[in-house]
């Protein structure tokens, strides 16, 4: 029989994202660990922590010691990871990473401790913040040219991030652009207003001669003029060496229309008319326009729909590299040119991203959201098994761990730090099909584990969420009631915010939760269950996960003996020099439990 051997490991020389760094073993300086993974309860997200003290009497870990081996080494978010050797077979306890290396002194400085604050990997993402979706999805479409049009208030010239075509005021002074409306929260900075610029903005002239037949465009448009004004507004390219050869985005006073329109200098046209009419100035939209040369037509996309309007297919032209760009009474933002005609799929794509909604599976989102930090792939589990798709993208310089429980809300999953270090994203359906949280990994009573002898069991009305709303992308929300629930216990409400695409999905969230969320559960006490050495044991206890189910039988003094089977939603170690103490505490909210001796299998005194 032996208590399992701490071992504190400490990664010196590499950095927080290195997958596989170089471990330096340090426990012979370890005073006590502590370590705590979990959360308080089944609405609280998980969060796991550790704290080490160290021997310091040296000044090993003083990082002021500049005769330290470590001195330069001892700095912040340095891995750490702590294990428990048990039989010969070693154990993942903890990994994470160390807020600091703070030297205390006691006694008059005789007695040097080191004490690190930990914490797990989630927490170190936390302090990261969300890219500008509409920058990344934009630049995968790989535009020749790009003004965002985020140059700052009146500024006089307009950046291409791409080709560093600048576009500048064609009348420099009173004409320069004003700062315009906010389209969208998808972008961080307001549209651009050219109503008091009359002969707007351009870019210099390059004579080169196109080469490149098909070609799109795509931004915010909105006319700044009046219905009937002598200037209704463009956008757009002449191409050619030629100025009277262009491709805009303007509008139609005979027919009301907004077109996409490609013209020659023997005033040929290819154009695409809006479906609907529109009185000027109208609301923002977004467009893509395409000419394939081939067929020498144009596509006309207004908010991601393709448009049905009159059409000319008359233009047989090359039309890139460009030969100006220009901008006329409009209020826009986000214009960019390509040397292809994009698909339908990529204009509502484009449309929808301006938008913050980009449809794809909560593991598409959450492998999304992991991808923009640098933390490794190595260090990831995310289900393969996802029921949520998600729209909702929330604005650029969002908290990303903030987005990253959205996601795993909108899933109704669950978003975890293992004991390995690893980033866990689970399905909805994870603790009933996952073999560790539907069948018992442990049993904790008298003649298997023991555990501490004081233990309350009792109702937890607290913990009923009964009367369930759910949001949903694009501001609707649905609701469901657990009538039953309410009736029995009174009401007790829950808000749940997410990205789902759709109200259907939202209906069945809410129906999923004020089901499993409605029930009277049992609560019992967390457990102390590292109470003897025995190795058999504690090769069970080092192997228990977040979310493994266990089971615990209390033999009341009289009659039937009570057993409850938990999930876990906490894991705590104490280690000291000679012994470990572990305690779990879990929930019973996805394990029925019942009274042994008294229960029949589907009974009624089955609680679900």
């Amino acid at each position: 029989m032996a208590w399992p051997t701490p071992k504190v490991s400490i990664a010196f020389d590499d950095g927080p994202y290195v997958a596989n760094p170089t471990w330096t073993d340090i426990t012979a300086y370890v005073y006590s660990a502590d370590v705590s993974r979990g959360r308080a309860d089944d609405y609280s997200q998980f969060i796991g922590t550790a704290q080490v003290v160290l021997n310091n009497n040296s000044r090993l870990f003083d990082p002021f010691y500049t005769s330290g081996l470590y001195y330069g080494k001892l700095l912040p978010r340095r891995q750490i990871k702590i294990e428990g050797v048990s039989n010969s077979v070693t154990y993942a306890v903890f990994r994470g990473f160390v807020d600091g290396f703070p030297a205390a002194w006691d006694q008059a400085g005789k007695f040097a401790t080191t004490t690190l604050s930990c914490f797990d990997g989630l927490s170190l993402l936390s302090q990261e913040l969300l890219p500008d979706y509409v920058y990344d999805y934009t630049k995968t479409l790989n535009p020749i040219h790009y003004w965002r049009c985020n140059d700052g208030q009146s500024s006089t010239t307009i950046t291409d991030l791409v080709a560093g075509r600048t576009m500048s005021v064609v009348s420099p002074g009173t004409e320069n652009y004003q700062q315009g409306q906010q389209f969208t929260t998808a972008l961080s900075t307001p549209a651009i207003n050219l109503a008091n610029a009359f002969n707007g903005y351009s870019t210099t002239t390059t004579t080169a001669a196109s080469t490149v037949g098909d070609a799109s465009v795509s931004g915010w448009w909105q006319s700044t003029n009046s219905q009937g004004g002598s200037s209704n507004g463009f956008w757009g390219f002449s191409y050619n060496n030629d100025q009277a050869n262009t491709f805009n985005i303007t509008y139609n006073t005979s027919t009301l229309k907004i077109m996409a329109i490609v013209r020659d200098a023997a005033l040929n046209t290819s154009r695409r008319e809006s479906t609907a009419a529109y009185s000027l100035p109208n609301e923002p939209m977004f467009v893509t326009a395409t000419y394939t040369k081939a067929t020498q037509a144009v596509a006309f996309y207004i908010n991601g729909i393709a448009q049905t309007g009159a059409t000319t297919t008359a233009v047989n032209q090359f039309l890139t590299p460009i030969r100006t760009f220009d901008v006329n009474r409009q209020q826009t933002q986000e214009l960019a040119v390509y040397a292809t005609a994009l698909s339908a799929a990529q204009a509502l794509a484009l449309y929808n991203v301006n938008n913050n909604n980009v449809s794809e599976t909560s593991a598409a989102r959450m492998t999304r959201l992991l991808g923009y930090t640098s933390w490794d792939a190595t260090l990831q589990s995310i289900t393969a098994a996802p029921v949520a798709t998600v729209g909702g993208l929330s604005a650029p310089n969002s908290n990303l761990v903030a987005e990253m429980q959205t996601v795993n809300d909108s899933e109704d999953g669950e978003l975890f730090v293992t004991r390995a270090g690893v980033i866990k994203f689970t399905d909805r359906n994870y603790v009933y099909t996952n073999t560790s949280s539907n069948t018992s990994q442990a049993t904790f009573a008298s003649g298997s584990i023991p555990f501490e002898p004081s233990v309350q069991i009792n109702y937890d009305a607290a913990a009923i969420r009964n009367d369930i709303t759910v949001t949903f992308t694009g501001g609707g929300q649905t609701s469901t009631t657990n009538s039953a629930s309410v009736s029995a216990y009174g009401t007790n409400a829950m808000n749940t915010s997410t990205q789902l695409s759709t109200q259907a999905q939202a209906v069945t969230l809410a129906a999923y939760q004020a089901t499993v969320n409605g029930q009277l559960l049992t609560n019992i006490s967390p457990v102390s269950v590292g109470v003897t050495a025995a190795t058999a044991n504690w090769t069970t206890l080092m192997q228990l996960e977040l979310l493994d189910r266990y089971t615990l039988t209390v033999q009341p003094p009289t009659g039937n003996s009570i057993s409850q089977a938990e999930l876990i939603n906490r894991i705590e170690h104490r280690i000291v020099p000679g012994q470990w103490q572990m305690t779990v505490d879990g929930s019973a909210r996805y394990a029925s439990w019942f009274i042994l001796d008294k229960s029949s299998l589907n009974g009624t005194d089955l609680l679900q």
